[in-house]
């Protein structure tokens, strides 16, 4: 993690040093563009004066042009305007004269050169007057230091601009830190974090240890609690569905062991044995294959297979399927259909399997004689599957849980089954993507309601034979 604060802050810091040098650089740029045009203004000025202060001596003499030159002296431009006399080289005002400079300007008018800062002019009495303009040779302007040093401080002392210098890189580099620290550190809590998640600590949270960022890494932490909390859930359950499946199957193994303990003992009772032996050897069959069926529904990446199902036809095999286990109770099965034929698309197996544990809970939990009903519900975007029982329901605290694996109501009473029926309905339901629910009805019994999404409805009204053929299914037990 070390690495990554290392890399922020380098990047950070080169991007503030080139900034720097670049800002520097272009302040330079800038500077030397206006101190060059401002230059040849100023040259052009002066050459204009020269030849002002020329044609005025010509005119009107020495004193005149010493008045104007006194009145030009506040002007910086023309301050540097020099007009010499050949005889004695002194300035017409006093001015110091470079003597190296005027011998320059001397022998340039000597070689009958021209420039517009440097002329002559001869008075009535045949006196040489030289009129220049100090430092005329230089073309170019005087600027500025160049980069690194900073424009605009003096070049003495050349402390004061590494102090400048100095104190921008450190506000620099204690930016760069901050960045960087910003950055790198809720990145060094989510490593700390997955760290400890992988070494068991399934409570690990870090959202807290975020403090009151609201950014991408803050909801990435918000992303980590979720995972750490579906895993927990993940992980919990697992370890209640072992601790339920190894309860279910050592009953059953006990009971194996006891009953071969009396086909031992009592070897004239082999048949009878025997057939005890087989009930408990097909319970631990129907709970591993209850427990695959489980599992797969489970699994997010099961592919199952959907075919249009005509759910009429499909309630109407159910019903005729359990008549005889509701006929050991004298009870009656009664199917109230939808007057219309209804196709969904679903997975025939998977979804039999899931009415049809709800529906046996219905006959097992109700008393003898009594009346189940079937009541099908046709909605414009759902189908609605009521199964009512008359048993002795299910305490209100623990109806959210009756869909739970092996979770088994105290309305169960000792009965054994697997507990798995209801949890299978469910998962069965869900990837329907339908809903199931329960509640207790009135005075006594309960309710389980199926909701699937209809996929296509056939609008036609069901023949008589067939509304027929549906009350015929309706089978009562004396």
């Amino acid at each position: 993690m070390n690495r990554l604060f290392l890399k922020i802050f380098s990047i950070f810091c080169l991007v503030i040093v080139a900034s720097i040098v670049i800002a520097t650089f272009s302040f330079w740029v800038v500077q030397t563009t206006v101190a060059d045009v401002q230059f040849r203004q100023q040259r052009n000025f002066q050459a204009s004066m020269i030849n002002t202060s020329v044609d005025i001596f010509s005119k009107r003499g020495e004193d005149e042009l010493i008045s104007l030159l006194k009145d030009w002296q506040h002007m910086s431009a023309i301050s540097s305007l020099l007009v010499v006399r050949g005889d004695d080289h002194k300035d017409i005002l006093g001015r110091p004269v470079n003597a190296e400079e005027l011998q320059h300007v001397m022998q340039f008018i000597a070689d009958k050169r021209q420039s517009p800062l440097v002329g002559i002019a001869t008075d009535a009495w045949g006196q040489e007057y030289y009129f220049f303009i100090e430092n005329w040779q230089q073309t170019i302007p005087t600027v500025l230091p160049r980069p690194p040093l900073i424009p605009g401080l003096p070049l003495a002392p050349i402390w004061h601009e590494l102090i400048a210098v100095t104190l921008i890189l450190l506000a620099g580099l204690a930016a760069a830190y901050i960045l960087a620290n910003y950055i790198s550190k809720p990145i060094r809590i989510l490593q700390t974090g997955f760290h400890s998640l992988a070494g068991g600590d399934l409570d690990t949270r870090i959202r807290p240890h975020m403090g009151k960022r609201q950014d991408e890494l803050a909801d990435l932490a918000i992303d980590f609690d979720d995972m750490a909390v579906e895993l927990q859930r993940l992980v919990e359950k697992e370890r209640h569905l072992l601790h339920h499946v190894s309860h279910e199957m050592r009953s059953p193994l006990a009971r194996m062991q006891a009953i071969l303990g009396l086909i031992q003992q009592q070897p004239a009772k082999l048949d009878k044995h025997l057939g005890k032996l087989d009930n408990e050897l097909l319970r631990m069959n129907n709970l591993v294959g209850e427990l695959l069926t489980l599992a797969r529904l489970e699994n997010k990446t099961t592919q199952i297979q959907y075919d249009d199902l005509s759910f009429n036809e499909f309630i109407e095999n159910l019903i005729n399927d359990s008549i005889l286990l509701a006929e050991e109770k004298q009870q009656l099965l009664q199917l109230n259909p939808c007057t219309e034929n209804v196709i969904i698309r679903a997975n025939e197996g998977y979804l039999y399997q899931a009415f049809d544990n709800v529906l046996r809970n219905a006959i097992k939990y109700s008393p003898i004689g009594s009346v189940i009903t079937i009541n099908c519900q046709l909605g414009k975007q759902e189908l609605t599957v009521l199964i009512t029982d008359n048993g002795n329901g299910v305490d209100e605290a623990q109806l959210p849980h009756i869909f739970t694996a092996f979770y088994r109501a105290d309305s169960s009473g000792t009965s054994n089954g697997t507990g798995l029926g209801l949890a299978i309905a469910k998962h069965v339901v869900e990837q329907h993507q339908g809903e199931i629910s329960a509640k207790n009805v009135v005075p006594q019994g309960l309710q389980v309601k199926f909701q699937l999404p209809l996929q296509k409805v056939k609008t036609s009204r069901l023949s008589k034979a067939i509304t027929l053929k549906n009350h015929n299914n309706t089978v009562e037990n004396t």
